[in-house]
């Protein structure tokens, strides 16, 4: 179809109107025909060479749209994070014992119980370790545990057939205590003097098993000594010791075992006749007890005082309270009760039950053989 010349001029005016020069600036008005608020579009401006194409409404959109996937991404993200934190928690220790502000075991594990209660099964299996490790405190606490050690059950004593396997199995003369209560009874049935109780004084400590007896003399004198030095405290280690007592020291002096370095044999020791001590602090005490009669013995035994002589002065009564107490529980397998501990009676005494005889300590007198016959 032809196209006058008046036409032409029009499209010519209409083209030099619509192409914009270099460098100039290119307004984009929106389309009239949309009335909706979400396609409103603010004007554009930009520099723009010849030729170039301006991005329509259409490539606005996506991009509207990926922005708007990009933030559901990072929400989720965020949400991811909040889960990983919570099933996983982070236990917090103070590192001073008395951080008195912090939540109980208990209470921890009963707030990680509620937060996971709205979240899926795995967080519940996440609180299963708090719970575990916070159900023995509470237990302590309910139960009134207390720091305190809870005393020691006391060792029963070894308990020996004869006093021979008592020298081998202890160290302690306790393990012959019984047979020895007989035999300072028995003694004392016959002399009382030989053995005379030891009163108490505020400054005598006594060895644990020791016997609180002396020979009359002997006691009278260590009171004396007590009594001129009240200021002063005197623990006495051994006094008193019965044959079985020494039966004993002598087997380990013999073997060297239990701390004995020296002992008599039984019936030549005058711990046997009341007659000896051995004291702590030697040093403090000797010019006292010498004062007093008191013999020390010397470097050969530091801790040793004999009261007037350091030789045992006569027949020790224990050796013959012994013979007469076996005597008595052995009618048939008497030993002579001469008060010497010889052969005879030392095989007795390995035989004899450490926690005494049967038949105990007598006072009767002996019936002599005029009189019986009569």
């Amino acid at each position: 179809m032809g196209v006058d010349d008046d036409t032409r001029e029009e499209m010519a005016s209409d083209s030099e109107e619509k192409a914009p020069e270099p460098g100039d600036e290119v307004s984009v008005e929106p389309r009239e025909d949309h009335d909706t608020a979400a396609d409103e579009r603010p004007s554009v401006s930009l520099g723009a060479s010849p030729g170039s194409h301006v991005p329509s409404k259409r490539l606005t959109s996506r991009n509207i749209s990926i922005g708007l996937a990009l933030a559901g991404l990072c929400a989720l993200l965020g949400v991811e994070v909040v889960y990983i934190a919570k099933s996983n928690p982070t236990p917090v220790s103070s590192a001073r014992p008395d951080a008195g502000n912090a939540p109980a075991p208990a209470v921890i594990a009963q707030q990680q119980e509620s937060d996971a209660a709205t979240q899926d099964v795995p967080a519940m299996m996440a609180v299963v370790p708090a719970e575990a490790s916070a159900s023995p405190d509470v237990a302590f606490s309910e139960e009134g545990v207390s720091d305190e050690e809870s005393p020691a059950a006391p060792k029963k004593p070894k308990h020996f057939k004869t006093v021979q396997e008592a020298s081998i199995g202890s160290c302690s003369t306790s393990s012959v205590d019984g047979l020895s209560r007989q035999v300072i009874e028995q003694v004392r049935c016959t002399n009382p003097s030989a053995f005379a109780p030891l009163p108490q004084r505020p400054n005598l400590i006594l060895d644990e098993h020791i016997f609180p007896y002396l020979e009359l003399n002997a006691r009278d004198h260590l009171l004396k000594v007590l009594d001129a030095n009240r200021k002063r405290t005197l623990t006495v280690h051994s006094a008193l010791r019965t044959v079985a007592q020494q039966y004993l020291v002598w087997r380990w002096s013999a073997s060297r075992r239990c701390g004995v370095q020296m002992a008599t044999p039984p019936g030549s020791s005058n711990h046997e006749t009341g007659r000896a001590l051995d004291i702590a602090d030697q040093a403090q005490w000797r010019a006292a007890l010498e004062a007093q009669d008191f013999h020390w013995l010397g470097a050969a035994d530091l801790v040793h005082f004999d009261y007037k002589s350091n030789r045992a002065q006569g027949l020790a009564p224990d050796v013959l309270a012994f013979q007469r107490l076996w005597n008595r529980n052995h009618p048939d397998d008497r030993v002579a009760e001469t008060g010497r501990y010889d052969t005879n009676t030392e095989q007795r005494l390995k035989k004899s039950p450490p926690g005494g005889f049967a038949i105990g300590p007598s006072c009767a007198k002996k019936k002599s053989k005029t009189t019986a016959s009569r």
